[in-house]
């Protein structure tokens, strides 16, 4: 049984819109997967800036 939301408004942001995450992304596309889930490990703690979409 499929969900109808004919009567409603969606959105859908991606979390990079939300957050600041260029050093994550730069990783990312320069240093490959494992890099950034060791990253992501390391840096779990830490508060990420707003990024575009709090503006």
């Amino acid at each position: 049984m499929s969900i109808s939301f004919e009567n409603y408004l969606v959105v859908g942001i991606s979390s990079r819109a939300l957050f600041n995450l260029e050093k994550e992304n730069e990783v990312f596309e320069n240093e490959g997967l494992d890099a950034y889930r060791e990253y992501q490990i390391v840096h779990e703690n830490d508060v990420l800036s707003p990024g575009s979409g709090f503006t």
